[in-house]
């Protein structure tokens, strides 16, 4: 028995995707209707179903697939010759900035569920493209906060925002759901950087310290433990600067926290890969993607899933503090990949 779950704007949207992969004799399980919460407001309203299917039934009714040409020997290739029609839409993909390798795995695994008579319907495979690209982008809900105090420290390279990032979370956390924040930074190489988040603090209304040293990071983190929420903030590190992302794990060993790798959407594809890559010698918990105001091309978020292979947890779509950040969804960022 094969399960999957289809989501669509509306109950009739998601039941059609439904349909159009898994035919008329798939049956429906179960059906949900989610409205997703974050920071006191109501965001967008999505319906999943989660639909079954016998791969038996699958076979015995799809259509034949003797034309030309055999989807097999196109697909176990490492590098495919696509017919015309797909190459237009792997052309597009590479144009929303999807890597390469991660482009075809994609029309792969979309070509394998469609009948290749099928394959010149361009608008049919982009639809399954976007339920493909929302189904691999792990998402992860906002933290509730009931199960004890969260330590979570913002890294990433120079100029994507943490700063800023802190102070909308710290903002949303502590005015709108009422909980206990506080903020450490060991930003110490920008003044300006420690004057700016002082100010957001002190409007805020809660604590902040400056530490020094990784010793200062630890005796700071227990001074606020009646804190619910510490939020740290770190200069940013060039990924081509080693000895900055060593200093980085030398204040973060031995402290139990929820490290965030925050990304620009601005960020180069060669670029995403260089700064996974090293900022990879820490644990990795969660992403946050900033600037999505900054551009209309976003293929390095489904990049960045894949080559750090952690889930999404925060969007930042503007420099307003605090209502420029949105809990990460995965059919709001598939959309925004294709460019829909």
């Amino acid at each position: 028995m094969r399960v999957k779950k289809f989501s669509g704007d509306t109950m009739e949207e998601a039941v059609a995707r439904l349909r159009e992969e898994f035919g008329r004799d798939a049956v429906i399980l179960h059906t949900t209707r989610k409205r997703r919460w974050f920071f006191g407001r109501f965001g967008k309203t999505r319906y999943e179903v989660i639909g079954a299917i016998d791969p038996a039934v699958i076979k015995e009714t799809a259509p034949s697939r003797s034309v030309n040409p055999n989807p097999t020997d196109i697909l176990k290739t490492p590098d495919p010759i696509w017919p015309d029609a797909i190459q237009e839409v792997y052309t597009k993909l590479r144009k929303c900035e999807i890597p390469k390798d991660v482009a075809q795995e994609l029309l792969k695994e979309v070509l394998t569920e469609i009948p290749n008579h099928e394959w010149k319907d361009l608008s049919k495979i982009w639809n399954h493209l976007n339920t493909a690209i929302a189904n691999q982008i792990a998402t992860v809900e906002p933290w509730s906060l009931d199960d004890g105090q969260r330590v979570a420290v913002l890294i990433g390279p120079t100029g994507v925002g943490k700063t800023t990032t802190i102070a909308k979370l710290a903002a949303n956390f502590a005015l709108v759901a009422g909980k206990k924040v506080g903020v450490i930074t060991i930003d110490t190489y920008r003044i300006a950087a420690v004057d700016q988040l002082k100010t957001y603090a002190d409007i805020i209304g809660i604590p902040i310290q400056v530490a020094y040293s990784p010793k200062e990071l630890r005796e700071a983190i227990a001074k606020m433990h009646d804190r619910d929420l510490i939020l740290v903030d770190t200069a940013g590190r060039s990924q081509n600067n080693e000895l900055q992302i060593a200093e980085l794990k030398n204040y973060l060993e031995g402290i139990n926290a929820e490290i965030h790798l925050v990304l620009s959407a601005t960020t180069k594809e060669a670029d995403i890969e260089d700064v996974i890559r090293v900022f990879g010698v820490l644990p990795i918990d969660r992403i946050i993607v900033t600037k999505l105001d900054e551009t209309t091309s976003h293929g390095v978020i489904l990049q960045a899933c894949s080559r750090a292979n952690v889930p999404i947890a925060f969007l930042t779509t503007g420099q307003g503090v605090p209502e420029d950040i949105e809990v990460a969804d995965g059919w709001r960022l598939a959309e925004l990949i294709l460019g829909d």
